[in-house]
């Protein structure tokens, strides 16, 4: 089974829908040494809905199952992953406490998703890429931020 890690980094924080940046890389880790993939974007969602947003978008690169290592800042999404999902399946998306699961479409989608590969998450950890991809997707962020302002002037 090929091995695959996906970092995952959002300028998106709290829980009001706002817009930010994203990156994500796949690492696909070959006998010559990792071959990776960047992605980074723009997108408008709340802090949880824009995590659980990236890791769709990174799993739909993937065309085969992996042993997967998911980096990433997000409790909720491997919390989700790994403790809820089951459950709210078994439920009818219904969580414990009889509400509606939050970004229902996206949790079955991340699911079909994840199914498919053997997954580990690894949350807040140092990696090699870490450095980078706070500092590059910050930066494109500002960017797009100072774009939108000089935009709204003329």
């Amino acid at each position: 089974m090929d091995k695959v890690n996906i970092y995952m980094y959002t300028t998106i924080k709290g829980p009001g829908a706002r817009e930010g940046s994203y990156t994500y890389i796949l690492e696909y880790i070959t006998e010559k040494g990792p071959v990776t993939l960047t992605k980074q974007d723009s997108i408008t969602a709340t802090e949880n809905r824009a995590h659980l947003l990236i890791l769709i978008r990174a799993l739909e690169r993937l065309k085969h199952p992996c042993e997967l290592e998911i980096y990433t800042d997000s409790e909720y999404v491997r919390s989700g992953a790994l403790k809820w999902l089951k459950d709210w399946e078994r439920r009818g998306w219904v969580t414990a406490k009889g509400r509606h699961v939050a970004n229902k479409e996206e949790w079955q989608r991340a699911s079909e998703l994840l199914s498919r590969h053997l997954v580990t998450f690894c949350i807040g950890e140092t990696h090699s890429y870490r450095e980078w991809i706070v500092a590059d997707t910050e930066k494109r962020e500002k960017e797009r931020r100072d774009a939108g302002k000089h935009g709204k002037k003329g």
